[in-house]
């Protein structure tokens, strides 16, 4: 929060030549957010309308909402419903949401960096425990990760001419393994084998669509 703050600062001063700084869009970021925050600060659920990717219709909900995140260019909102589940949820995909008049008790044990902390992004699978992931990253792949580790308990394990060994714990989700098959050959699962195999067949799969 602070690092985002001292953005703004910084960007504030620069009005001058704003047409000469260029920023990566936010579709969610506006008035949803905004509602959101400001129901989590009242400690009130929101009642919402939520379409899905492939949904006709939208469907409705009324949720507690614990937290919310950034993460790729999009604001997302960990919620939890009154039976206990919880879920995320895309504000860019929401038809509606309002603050409604119900008030909620946040569970005092709840730490949001914890929730995700063994997560690549927004996607907490609970039947997806840690495990240890070892990535090979070649070239200038390696120098990329040690600037702008992939996961906060990233540790170079080893290094040779051309590439580095990389061990990260966490939960490997979709999200990493769609993550891990962008970087094409720059970047290789070591272990485990069954996501090596994930990540080949995906690429396989990939070359199937052009032919």
């Amino acid at each position: 929060m602070f690092s985002t703050i001292s953005v703004g600062n910084i960007l504030s001063d620069g009005l001058s030549v704003q047409n000469r700084i260029l920023l990566e869009n936010v579709p969610s970021g506006g008035a949803h957010l905004q509602t959101v925050i400001k129901a989590m600060k009242e400690s009130v659920m929101i009642s919402a309308e939520y379409r899905r990717y492939g949904a006709e219709e939208p469907k409705k909900f009324l949720m507690m909402p614990y937290c919310v995140k950034l993460f790729r260019q999009r604001w997302y909102a960990l919620c939890r419903h009154r039976n206990g589940f919880f879920g995320v949820f895309s504000l860019d995909r929401f038809v509606r949401v309002e603050v409604s008049d119900q008030h909620f008790d946040i569970d005092p044990d709840f730490n949001a960096a914890e929730y995700f902390s063994e997560c690549f992004g927004i996607v907490s699978e609970v039947n997806a425990p840690a495990e240890r992931i070892v990535l090979r990253a070649y070239d200038s792949e390696r120098y990329f990760l040690r600037d702008l580790p992939l996961h906060h308990t990233q540790q170079e394990i080893a290094s040779e001419d051309d590439y580095s060994d990389f061990e990260i714990v966490m939960r490997p989700t979709f999200d990493f393994s769609s993550h891990l098959l962008s970087r094409g050959i720059m970047l290789k699962v070591i272990e485990p084998q069954w996501l090596a195999d994930e990540v080949r067949n995906m690429h396989l799969q990939a070359v199937e669509m052009y032919g």
